[in-house]
């Protein structure tokens, strides 16, 4: 980013009353989520990127079933059997396509943050374990998410600016939550910096800002996926200033569960998606 302006909190859009409660994203630029591909007449035949996984899926909490009771029952072997049977959920082959319009990006209406470029996901997934792509895979293969890129201060531009100043990543984070409500765990605290008048100017903006990963409705810790039509995360790298906002559906969180389980290092998606370490995201943003 070149030329940045200090921009004073008093200067900064307001935004509007958020909802009371998330209010997940429907789709993008006019397409709902589980449109196939097929029906995106804008988008380039060849896919910029395109990743698989196969996993066995997740089990789902072992339960034991007595037809006789509990107290003073006896359960029979074809009970005892049964209860051992387990049905994994997203088990299979997951596979991710992602697409871009070449020149197209996002701009928000009040902040005029432009997020670019946008970057459209399909997902698929079936379940086998014969490495055949099934003849239905064009009736398979959805629009499961968004991966929108903008660019913002970084650490090194952030240290020759008033340390209120607001950022690229703080407006884009307004736009969303008036947009969709506040994210999990959200709370917007204030800060008082007294200063003596003898402190050298270094020690006091010696103390970097430190910017969150903000997460909207996510899957729980060892969960499989979200429980809401789509979520939303919004992560950073601030020593380069590139950051990213992901809307992601079910399918394409139980795709980056599939990578993270099957491949030796785990997947830079999974890492955003779950608020992981920065260096495991870096590929994520590039």
């Amino acid at each position: 980013m070149d030329g940045i302006k200090y921009l004073s909190p008093e200067d900064a859009p307001e935004f509007g009353k958020p909802p009371k409660r998330y209010r997940a994203p429907g789709g993008f630029a006019g397409h709902p989520w589980g449109e196939t591909r097929a029906t995106f007449d804008r988008l380039p035949e060849d896919p910029l990127m395109v990743r698989a996984a196969w996993t066995r899926g997740k089990a789902p909490q072992p339960e034991m079933f007595c037809t006789e009771g509990i107290i003073g029952g006896i359960c029979s072997v074809e009970n005892v059997l049964n209860s051992l049977t387990v049905r994994y959920d997203g088990g299979g082959f997951h596979v991710l396509s992602e697409y871009k319009i070449e020149g197209q990006g996002f701009r928000f209406n009040q902040s005029g943050v432009q997020l670019y470029p946008v970057i459209y996901q399909f997902c698929a997934n079936w379940d086998s374990t014969k490495k055949i792509v099934p003849e239905n895979f064009a009736e398979l293969n959805r629009f499961c998410g968004m991966r929108l890129l903008f660019e913002t201060e970084s650490r090194v531009q952030l240290r020759n600016l008033p340390e209120d100043h607001v950022t690229q990543y703080d407006l884009v984070l307004g736009e969303l939550i008036a947009e969709y409500g506040k994210p999990s765990g959200f709370f917007k605290h204030g800060r008082v910096t007294i200063e003596a008048e003898n402190d050298p100017a270094d020690r006091r903006s010696a103390e970097d800002r430190k910017f969150s990963t903000w997460r909207w409705c996510p899957a729980a810790d060892r969960a499989l996926k979200t429980r809401c039509d789509a979520s939303i995360v919004m992560s950073l790298d601030p020593d380069s200033g590139r950051a990213v906002v992901l809307f992601s559906t079910p399918a394409l969180w139980e795709y980056a569960y599939a990578r993270e389980h099957s491949h030796e290092g785990g997947d830079p998606l999974f890492a955003v998606m779950h608020a992981r370490p920065p260096s495991r995201t870096e590929e994520v943003k590039n």
